[in-house]
């Protein structure tokens, strides 16, 4: 690495992990931040934050090579799409002539299951990582809190649910952002880890159980199949074979047959020196958001 403060290159700041995770890395002086954006206007409080932007295209090969000139470590994620995959690779294959060190990967469950294809296609880049001689640190996270309103689950006093009574395990995206920041400021002491990160369990029924709780006002279910999931993310214009991955995940988690599916982990205080969030406290920060 060069003798100056080290670069990171953070993909994916206008989402919620790859946005807190440049925030978090602006708080250590010792590196420099650098985000690769697809849209720069959108970046406007992140200039403020004493963060490099750089265009950045996954899509677009010719963005890579000055987009990754000079960069040291790297956090790569990417979309909902199967062209993760292509994706990947062309950053991959960038980033090793760049002479990137390190690259944090934020991937997806390592659930003893074949039969979900997008966690086989994340497993894929790791290998490929790997193979190209990288330092690394893989990151696996289960599902996602803000999922509840990001997929818009939640509508009001309402949950769909498309798992029946499956338990999954979860996570906040910001406890992923705080585990990312750390891989890439100290990658030494993460260098060869993957890390399968969840830490609270529930049922979709305890959810709505906690959030009523929480807000004071009745939360309900409402039981949708796997199908109908497919059928409102492909109307709404999700990628067909990603949304196919997920249904057959939703599918065989209301049937109760992916193995470890409310497997919980206990290395985030190691890692991070803090507590994880629970579905409790996650309901009690964001009550306001809840309420109706």
């Amino acid at each position: 690495m060069s003798s100056s403060k080290p670069k990171i290159l953070v993909l994916g700041v206008t989402g919620k992990v790859g946005n807190q995770t440049a925030r978090l890395l602006t708080k250590n002086s010792d590196v420099q931040v650098v985000a690769g954006v697809r849209s720069p206007e959108k970046t406007v409080s992140l200039v403020d934050r004493n963060i490099e932007i750089r265009y950045l295209d996954l899509d677009r090969h010719d963005t890579l090579t000055p987009a990754l000139a000079g960069i040291d470590r790297a956090l790569l994620l990417t979309g909902y799409s199967v062209d993760m995959l292509k994706q990947s690779k062309a950053f991959i294959d960038t980033a090793k002539l760049a002479g990137v060190q390190h690259i944090v990967h934020i991937g997806a469950s390592g659930a003893p299951t074949n039969e979900v294809a997008h966690w086989g296609w994340h497993q894929f880049i790791e290998r490929y990582i790997e193979a190209l001689g990288f330092s690394f640190t893989h990151l696996r996270p289960e599902a996602f809190m803000q999922n509840l309103i990001g997929f818009g689950w939640l509508d009001r006093s309402v949950i769909t649910n498309y798992i029946d009574d499956a338990r999954w395990s979860w996570i906040d995206c910001n406890d992923l952002a705080r585990v990312a920041a750390e891989a890439l400021l100290n990658c030494d002491r993460h260098a060869g880890k993957t890390y399968p990160l969840g830490y609270d369990t529930a049922t979709m029924q305890e959810v709505a159980e906690i959030l009523t709780d929480a807000v004071g006002k009745p939360f309900r279910l409402e039981a949708k199949s796997p199908e109908e999931f497919l059928e409102a993310m492909l109307k709404s214009g999700g990628d067909p074979a990603y949304m196919n991955c997920v249904y057959t995940q939703l599918k065989l988690n209301a049937a109760n047959k992916i193995p470890c599916a409310d497997a919980t982990f206990d290395n985030f205080e190691e890692i991070t020196g803090r507590k994880p969030m629970t579905w409790h406290d996650f309901a009690q920060k964001h009550k306001a958001e809840f309420d109706y």
